[in-house]
């Protein structure tokens, strides 16, 4: 009984991730200098919408990045 439990809890675990999208080195964010144009606008817009639209470091670093790759 508590195999099948903690088999199940590792097949959610898998699927967790969204599909058609590798995960960033395993933990955390994937390094601002590596991404692009898209994934920057994305994860803008996500940082707006979870913090609030707040002035944080990180949205300060992506709209910098977003500054940059638009030139």
């Amino acid at each position: 009984m508590a195999e099948e439990k903690q088999e199940n809890k590792t097949e959610q675990k898998k699927d967790a991730s969204p599909a058609g999208e590798a995960p960033a080195a395993g933990k955390g964010r994937k390094k601002l200098s590596k991404m692009t144009l898209n994934e920057v606008e994305s994860a803008l817009k996500a940082a707006k919408d979870s913090m609030g639209g707040g002035k944080s470091k990180y949205i300060e670093h992506l709209e910098q990045r977003k500054k940059e790759l638009q030139k």
